[in-house]
């Protein structure tokens, strides 16, 4: 139960993430007279981004309520892994060696955690 609501929470929290990039990137997309902040607090996005983003944190929470947070606290670093592979996929960012080489260490530390 508590790693399924780890997933969902993980799974709105990089969609809200993905969001706000495409939010922002909108708001870049279309200058005008207006002030930045404005431009992208109009967008879509933003608002669906702090949607996602407020159920991430009631999961986050459902899943502080049944697992201690030294056990749970290194699942939220997968969220940099998916950030990054939303971003790859989806903005077409490149990913370096570097930054692979960090995930491998990311996704070891929570084997880790996970198997104590």
């Amino acid at each position: 139960m508590e790693y399924i609501l780890i997933l969902f929470s993980l799974i709105f929290t990089t969609t809200g993430q993905w969001l706000q990039k495409i939010a922002a990137n909108k708001a870049v997309a279309y200058p005008g007279e207006t002030h930045l902040v404005y431009r992208i607090l109009i967008q879509r996005e933003t608002w669906w981004a702090i949607t996602s983003l407020a159920i991430g944190i009631v999961l986050w929470l459902s899943v502080l309520y049944f697992m201690e947070v030294s056990r749970a606290f290194p699942f939220l670093s997968l969220g940099f892994v998916l950030v990054m592979l939303v971003s790859h996929f989806h903005f077409k960012e490149v990913i370096t060696l570097a930054r692979w080489i960090g995930v491998g260490f990311i996704v070891a530390g929570i084997v880790m955690v996970s198997i104590s």
